[in-house]
């Protein structure tokens, strides 16, 4: 718990930075996305996906299971974390913006990254027992109004899946 509030206090400290320069990223990057027709984003997928996703994914399934390894993994995790919700903010969202939010969540839920995939992609309840510290986790990122509105999809569409 106490790596994702660190987590959560560092974005919230480089936000400061990271907004202003994400209206201007997004912009000129969303301009040049357009010029060649969405190839660009190829490029920005691949990059997401091998340098943060899966090394976030894999250190937090480990983090999991080997608890003498956490103060490493959290070491390691918390600049991947901060610095994939950096990438994330900065690239164009190209009108995909459920898809940003799902990323930037991956980011904010570290080192809880691997149980939210779960719960992203099946059942799992993360209203009782072990993985209460998930729940809050989200509570916590639910500050921003489009995680909020994902957040309350998914959990929607948890419920119908429970009846």
């Amino acid at each position: 718990m106490v790596t994702n509030k660190i987590i959560d206090i560092i974005i919230t400290i480089t936000a400061w930075v990271v907004l202003p320069v994400q209206i201007v990223t997004t912009f000129v990057l969303g301009i040049l996305v357009n010029l060649t027709f969405g190839l660009l984003l190829l490029p920005f997928s691949l990059i997401w996906m091998v340098l943060f996703f899966g090394p976030l994914l894999g250190l937090s399934y480990v983090w999991e299971r080997i608890r003498f390894a956490r103060l490493f993994i959290s070491a390691v995790g918390v600049p991947l974390a901060v610095l994939g919700d950096i990438f994330v903010s900065l690239i164009p969202s190209m009108g995909e913006i459920e898809s940003r939010v799902v990323k930037l969540l991956y980011c904010q839920t570290f080192p809880f990254t691997w149980r939210f995939h779960e719960f992203r992609s099946s059942n799992l309840n993360i209203d009782s027992g072990r993985w209460f510290p998930l729940n809050e986790v989200l509570q916590r990122a639910s500050k921003d109004v489009a995680i909020r509105q994902y957040l309350n999809t998914l959990y929607k569409q948890h419920d119908l899946h429970k009846a």
